[in-house]
């Protein structure tokens, strides 16, 4: 058997129903050498060590999720998680992508409808974190750029979010240590950008009409044609003072060598 094959019988196996740990096929039994203790309790405890510590990358990842729901629950859904979504690559950077999906199906957190909306949150700024590298647009890139050839793309770290919910709001509560602080959840909806300016992972808040036109963008619209989607929808739409602000704030891409 390969080498490859043996990993992948491994992890299959490994992620499996608990149950087929205590009597393990002959043909993969027969991959490992006999000792002192039995197979299926040294399997056991390769199973523990690995579901146990792509739980731990998972509240890891979303400390905003364990403030919510508190360490056992986002423990308990996390190890869901990783059973039915194991990691499909060494690195685990991303892992965890689709996280949101799952607690959208997930019956225990249906009461807690704002969830999945955090997890995107906080999947979009650990992206925007990992984010390859680019130099932004600036101001004299623009004003060298030929109006007929103007494009404008967006940073790679740039992540778009639209939800009902106050998330940055609920990110703040979040942030804060205060056991006796509350907070309403039905305070109203959010657009937010999501990017990586310098160092960190950044939350800007857009209106409906700059989300649009940044939405367009970002589906590598044509700047005429994504200002033409937006003012269809926003006939008040400031474009002028939409790219003032958003070339101070660095969101998009500085222009390749054709323009």
């Amino acid at each position: 058997m390969r080498l490859s094959e043996v990993q992948k019988r491994f992890k299959d196996t490994m992620l499996d129903h608990p149950k087929v740990l205590d009597d393990p096929p002959t043909d993969f039994a027969a991959l490992f050498e006999s000792g002192d203790i039995p197979l299926p309790v040294r399997l056991k405890v390769y199973r523990n060590n690995i579901v146990g510590s792509l739980t731990d990358v998972m509240i890891n990842s979303h400390p905003l999720l364990e403030k919510l729901v508190g360490r056992d629950f986002l423990e308990m859904m996390s190890r869901h998680f990783v059973l039915e979504n194991p990691p499909t690559q060494g690195c685990l950077s991303f892992y965890g992508a689709t996280f949101d999906s799952f607690i959208e199906n997930y019956e225990l957190a249906k009461a807690m409808p704002y969830l999945p909306d955090i997890a995107r949150l906080e999947i979009a700024m650990n992206e925007a974190y990992h984010a390859p590298d680019d130099e932004p647009l600036t101001a004299k890139n623009l004003a060298a750029a030929p109006p007929e050839n103007l494009k404008l793309e967006l940073r790679k770290s740039i992540r778009l979010i639209s939800s009902k919910y106050p998330l940055s709001d609920i990110r703040d509560f979040c942030m804060e240590d205060d056991p006796a602080k509350t907070m309403n959840i039905d305070t109203g909806g959010v657009k937010l950008m999501i990017y990586r300016p310098a160092l960190d992972s950044v939350i800007v808040k857009l209106d409906e009409a700059e989300y649009a036109m940044l939405e367009a963008l970002g589906h590598e619209t044509a700047l005429e044609e994504a200002l033409e989607q937006t003012l269809e929808k926003h006939e008040s739409f400031d474009f002028q003072g939409f790219l003032q602000r958003h070339v101070a704030l660095e969101t998009f891409s500085a222009p390749q060598a054709n323009i």
